[in-house]
């Protein structure tokens, strides 16, 4: 073996007993530091969805009272607000063409081209196990005015 291959395989040797005596460090750090994101964005999680429980690649599930569509952007699962935003009626979904519209201001959604006139607010998800928790954003109030 030639000097310089076998200091490069000391080197990555190294770098590979480096990483595996410091990833449980860094992977303890990274859950605190998203834990300390929520919590400054007022973010709290909440059980959504089991994976099971998907039946089609759109559909409109409700928590809390509130309708939020889910649908499959390839292997992505996506959460968003079901309400249209300038009327504030209740989105009608058509999963034949995957389309969203609010049939009073005739906006629309195109939920496979990611395309349309209606913009609609995302929800966060994240996956546990083999459910899906949905983060909610609490308004918290600053001068006795919501903010």
């Amino acid at each position: 073996m030639k000097r310089g291959d076998f200091l490069k395989e000391m080197a990555e040797g190294l770098f590979q007993t480096a990483k595996s005596v410091y990833e449980p460090f860094f992977s303890e750090d990274l859950g605190k530091v998203e834990a300390a994101t929520d919590r400054a964005l007022g973010i709290t999680w909440h059980p959504f969805i089991k994976e099971q429980e998907l039946y089609s690649d759109l559909e409109m599930k409700f928590f809390g009272g509130k309708p939020v569509i889910v649908f499959l952007n390839g292997t992505n699962m996506q959460a968003i607000d079901g309400v249209c935003p300038v009327c504030s009626n209740i989105i009608y979904l058509s999963t034949l063409y995957s389309t969203g519209k609010c049939l009073n201001c005739q906006k629309e959604f195109n939920f496979r081209t990611q395309s349309g006139d209606l913009q609609l607010g995302s929800y966060p998800l994240k996956r546990k196990n083999d459910t899906y928790l949905i983060g909610i954003q609490m308004h918290r109030k600053q001068g006795g005015i919501d903010a």
